[in-house]
C-alpha cells in the first residue's frame, strides 16, 4: 500500500513538470532569406577558389597547377568589376560615382596582383608566389572593409 501511495505521489509530481507551459517563450522566428545577388555569387566563387590557394600556400604546396585556381579568382574579379555593390546603392547620389570609381580601382589592384601571382606560379617561383598570396589576401581584406555591406545581425 505504501508503495502505491509513493508511486502516485511521484506521478503527480512529474506530470506538471513534463507538460509544456502555456506562457513559455516561443523560439524566435527565422529571418526571411533574401536572394543572393549576382555580385555575391561571383564573390562566392572567388572565395572558394581563393581558400584553396591559401590552403596550398600554408601547406607549402604551391605548384603551377595552383595557377588555374588563381585564374578562376582573377576571372571572377574581372566579372565583379561589371557589377555594382549593394553598399553603393545606399550611398547618396553625390557619393555614388566616387564610391564606384574607388571600387573599380580596388578590383584593378586585385586583378594586377592576381596576374603577378599567376605568372609566379606558372614560372615555379614559390618564394614570390608565397609573398604575393599574402599581398592578395591583404587587398581582398581591404576591399571587404571598404566596399562590402556589413552583415545584418
Amino acid at each position: 500500500m505504501k508503495l502505491r501511495l509513493l508511486l502516485l505521489a511521484l506521478a503527480v509530481a512529474i506530470v506538471p513538470v513534463s507538460l509544456p507551459a502555456a506562457d513559455a517563450p516561443k523560439p524566435p522566428a527565422a529571418k526571411p532569406e533574401r536572394p543572393e545577388t549576382e555580385l555575391e555569387k561571383t564573390m562566392s566563387k572567388m572565395g572558394k577558389a581563393w581558400r584553396e590557394v591559401r590552403k596550398a600556400a600554408r601547406a607549402g604546396q604551391l605548384t603551377p597547377a595552383t595557377a588555374t585556381l588563381v585564374a578562376t579568382v582573377r576571372t571572377n574579379a574581372e566579372a565583379a568589376a561589371k557589377l555594382t555593390p549593394m553598399l553603393e546603392k545606399e550611398k547618396p547620389a553625390a557619393e555614388q560615382a566616387k564610391f564606384h570609381a574607388a571600387y573599380l580601382a580596388q578590383l584593378k589592384k586585385l586583378t594586377a596582383s592576381l596576374e603577378k601571382l599567376e605568372a609566379a606560379l606558372t614560372a615555379g617561383d614559390n618564394t614570390t608566389a608565397g609573398r604575393l598570396v599574402s599581398e592578395v589576401t591583404d587587398v581582398m581584406k581591404s576591399g571587404h572593409q571598404d566596399f562590402r555591406k556589413p552583415d545584418e545581425d
